[in-house]
């Protein structure tokens, strides 16, 4: 059984440099003038191990509509594939880095449950493994308690990259602090401090809750919580990066508290108001730098004082383990503990 990957329109170009080009299908998305669309596949991929793989945020303009799609539709072009595909192939596997609607985990008053609904309906397309990255929410999965849904961490890159660029001393844990910029990110702060041995802290934030302001309630006030950040190496971590005004935020407070060095580490940078912000508080000096990967749609490349790692090895390394049906791949998924000290090591031995 091969392996068959799939490509929603034009995602994660530097994963689709890594494939053989026996591998992937090329699907045509198809775009009618009337807003409908449809997919068609030069092969039917019977009896292959089918991949496809899908962000969300892929921007490109469509060939056809010469416009860039929602993430409602290149999630619609899921379902297209898999209509296209039928039961031909032996499993269908789903790789969606980014996962949908990751910030719709829970209701409140009468909202959709957007996350798990949609792994619902990928469990009734027939998806035999659902992959994704850095969930927002990582306990959505039992919303699908029964199937297979994993959730790859790219922590280690992240971490060996930065030591590696920076320089920095992670043999002398005092100096290093982790931060969270809120309640949300503690569980993730927590894993980066327990690699280095250091200490963390977080802010908790007070919302408005009368109010809305761009789809959510506006923050009234913020505290900091936990060990000063004074003399510091301090690292902001986070799963995504969305306008950044509190990433931003979190970093004059922290550098005001008499932080040496403020970095920023995040998996998804989506910059939804641009990166003119971020690239000022590096010129000012708030931000040393700032990490992201290349796991979802970036507009903006190079970009001043922001780093980008590549994520898209060890995506594929999951996605060869799930195809050789490997039984544990803690490892690949980035979840299974390993001290910063033992990263670096095994980098210098690559």
């Amino acid at each position: 059984m091969k392996e068959k990957v799939i490509f929603i329109n034009n995602c994660l170009p530097e994963l689709r440099k890594k494939l053989p080009s026996e591998s992937v299908v090329e699907a045509d998305f198809i775009r009618f003038q009337d807003g409908t669309g449809k997919v068609v596949l030069p092969t039917v991929c019977r009896g292959q191990d089918v991949f496809i793989v899908c962000d969300i945020n892929d921007r490109q303009p469509n060939h056809y509509s010469h416009r860039p799609l929602y993430p409602d539709e290149h999630i619609r072009d899921i379902t297209r594939v898999i209509g296209a595909l039928k039961e031909n192939p032996a499993r269908i596997n789903l790789i969606i880095p980014f996962q949908p609607y990751g910030r719709q985990h829970r209701r409140v008053l009468g909202e959709s449950i957007e996350a798990a609904d949609f792994l619902r309906e990928c469990r009734y397309l027939g998806f035999h493994n659902i992959l994704t990255v850095d969930s927002h929410h990582p306990d959505i999965a039992a919303a699908i308690s029964k199937h297979n849904f994993d959730n790859m961490y790219p922590t280690n890159q992240i971490l060996v990259e930065l030591i590696k660029r920076e320089k920095l001393d992670y043999t002398r844990p005092e100096n290093i602090l982790i931060v969270a910029p809120d309640e949300g990110a503690q569980q993730r702060a927590r894993h980066f401090a327990d690699r280095f041995g250091c200490n963390h802290a977080f802010f908790s934030k007070r919302r408005d809750v009368t109010r809305i302001v761009d789809g959510k309630n506006p923050i009234e006030s913020r505290q900091y919580v936990g060990f000063s950040p004074e003399n510091k190496q301090v690292m902001i971590v986070d799963d995504m990066i969305s306008s950044g005004s509190t990433i931003i935020d979190t970093a004059l407070e922290v550098k005001e508290r008499g932080a040496e060095k403020v970095y920023v580490c995040a998996t998804f940078g989506l910059f939804t108001k641009g990166t003119e912000a971020f690239i000022k508080a590096y010129e000012e000096g708030i931000i040393a730098k700032t990490y992201i990967t290349n796991l979802t749609y970036l507009k903006e490349q190079p970009m001043d004082g922001i780093e980008v790692i590549d994520g898209t090895e060890q995506l594929l390394e999951c996605m060869h383990a799930l195809h050789r049906n490997q039984e544990d791949i803690s490892e690949e998924l980035g979840t299974k503990f390993v001290p910063v000290e033992q990263l670096v090591r095994k980098r210098v031995r690559r």
